[in-house]
C-alpha cells in the first residue's frame, strides 16, 4: 500500500529530539508499505531525505529559511501565540504545505494526516484526487485551532485515530463518525537495548547519586517549572540525589532564572534537547511527568516504562482513569512542588516499590496495546477499510 503522511513537523534527522514518535510511526509502516512523508523544513534541513526506507520531502515557507518561526522553535501553537513573525508566516506555511502535498499525494492509496492542521491541508487532496484521509490527532491542533474549524475538519475525515483518550472523546463530540483508539509507535529497539550505565554516568559526572529525570518540552503544557520548584523540597532531606532536565522550549529562560533564584544549580544537570533520551532513562531511578493538563498517554512516560524506570506523574486530565497509584505509577497532585519533592524522597527510599512499579509498567504497556506489533495491525486495518470504501 502507498501511504502519504502529512505532518506539520517531523524529526529533522535520526538524532533529532523533535517529535521522535513521528519517525517511529513512519519507520514501522515502511517496513512493509510504501511510505512518503510531506513535512515542514528548517534552516538545517534538505528538501529530500531517504531514512529507514521512508521518503521525506520538506517544504520551505519563508525566506531566508533561518527566519522560519512556526516549527522547530517550540510547540507550533506556542510559537504562533508568542511570535509576530510566526503569525505572519502562517498563511505562507499553509500554502507551501498544500503545494508540496498536491505534488506528492497524487499516486498514494491513503493519506495519513497528523494533527488536524494537516487534515485541513488533506481535504482538497481528498476531493481532487478521491483519496481517503485518516487523521491521526496528537492533541496540538485540537488545543490550538478554533473549535468550529476542528469540527469542520474531523467531520470530513474517513477515519480519525488518537493515542489519547481525552482527544478521542473531544473529537467524537465534534461529530466525527469513525474514531479509533490507536497508540503511537515506540522505538522499542532503542529503549529495550542494553546500555553502558557506568559510561553514561561517567560522562554526566554522576557518582553515587540517585537520579531523578524530567524529559519534555519546556512549555506550559508539560509544566517543567513544577519539577524545578520541587528540587529544594527533595534535597532538604536527601543529599545524594541528582536531577536531570532534558528539553527545550519557550520556558527555557524562565526555568534558568528560577534555577538561579532557588540556588539548585549544583543539584541539576541540564543538557538541553537530546536525541539520546534512552541514555538518561537508562541511569534514572525515577522519571517525572508533571503536566497540569494531561498525561494519557505521553510518549515520554511510555518510553520510561519501556526502559523500566518507575514514574511519578501528576493527576492531570484522565490520568487516574488508567494509572493506579503505587501499582502502575506514583501519583501526585498537579502544580504542587512540595508534594512532588516529598514524593521523590519517599519513592527513592522505598526500594521495594521502585522495583514493583517498573515490572507493572511493562504489563501496563502490554495491557493497553502499546506494543508495535499490535499498533501496526490496528492502523493497517483502518487504512485497508477506508481504501476499500
Amino acid at each position: 500500500m502507498k501511504i502519504c503522511i502529512l505532518a506539520t513537523s517531523y524529526p529533522r534527522s535520526k538524532d533529532d529530539y523533535w517529535v521522535p514518535f513521528m519517525h517511529s510511526w513512519a519507520r514501522e509502516l515502511a517496513k512493509r508499505e510504501d511510505v512518503t512523508v510531506v513535512t515542514s523544513g528548517g534552516p538545517d534541513t534538505s528538501e529530500f531525505e531517504l531514512r529507514d526506507n521512508v521518503r521525506i520531502y520538506r517544504f520551505s515557507y519563508f525566506y531566508p529559511k533561518r527566519l522560519q518561526a512556526l516549527t522547530y522553535t517550540g510547540g507550533m501553537g506556542e510559537s504562533f501565540n508568542k511570535s509576530l513573525i510566526a503569525k505572519i508566516q502562517a498563511p505562507f506555511f499553509m500554502l507551501a504545505f498544500m503545494l508540496k502535498s498536491l505534488k506528492l499525494a497524487k499516486d498514494c492509496d491513503v493519506i495519513n494526516a497528523h494533527w488536524a492542521l494537516s487534515g485541513l491541508v488533506a481535504l482538497p487532496l481528498k476531493w481532487l484526487y478521491k483519496k481517503p484521509v485518516v487523521l491521526t490527532e496528537h492533541g496540538g491542533s485540537i488545543r490550538m485551532l478554533p473549535k468550529w474549524l476542528n469540527k469542520f475538519i474531523v467531520k470530513r475525515m474517513d477515519a480519525v485515530t488518537s493515542a489519547h483518550y481525552d482527544m478521542a472523546e473531544i473529537i467524537k463530540k465534534m461529530g466525527a463518525k469513525n474514531v479509533v483508539d490507536i497508540k503511537n509507535f515506540l522505538n522499542e529497539e532503542k529503549f529495550l537495548k542494553g546500555h553502558d550505565k557506568a559510561a553514561i554516568k561517567k560522562k554526566l559526572r554522576i557518582k553515587n547519586e540517585l537520579v531523578v529525570t524530567f524529559i519534555g518540552r519546556f512549555e506550559p503544557l508539560k509544566d517543567p517549572l513544577t519539577f524545578v520548584n520541587s528540587i529544594p523540597y527533595a534535597v532538604k532531606s536527601m543529599k545524594n540525589v541528582k536531577f536531570i532536565m532534558v528539553g527545550d522550549g519557550h520556558l527555557k529562560g524562565e526555568i534558568g532564572r528560577q534555577i538561579g533564584k532557588l540556588g539548585v544549580k549544583k543539584h541539576l544537570i541540564t543538557p538541553g534537547p537530546s536525541p539520546n533520551v534512552e541514555d538518561y532513562l537508562a541511569v534514572s531511578d525515577i522519571f517525572i511527568a508533571c503536566s497540569a493538563t494531561e498525561n494519557c498517554f505521553s510518549t515520554t512516560i511510555l518510553e520510561a516504562m519501556l526502559s523500566k524506570v518507575p514514574c511519578i506523574i501528576t493527576k492531570a486530565g484522565m490520568t487516574e482513569r488508567f494509572f493506579v497509584h503505587k501499582k502502575d505509577a506514583y501519583l501526585v497532585e498537579k502544580k504542587n512542588p512540595k508534594q512532588l519533592g516529598e514524593s521523590i524522597v519517599k519513592l527513592l527510599n522505598d526500594k521495594k516499590l521502585r522495583k514493583k512499579l517498573p515490572n507493572n509498567g511493562l504489563r501496563f504497556l502490554d495491557g493497553y496495546g502499546f506494543r508495535n506489533k499490535v499498533i501496526k495491525e490496528k492502523i493497517m486495518k483502518i487504512f485497508n477499510e477506508v481504501v476499500k470504501t
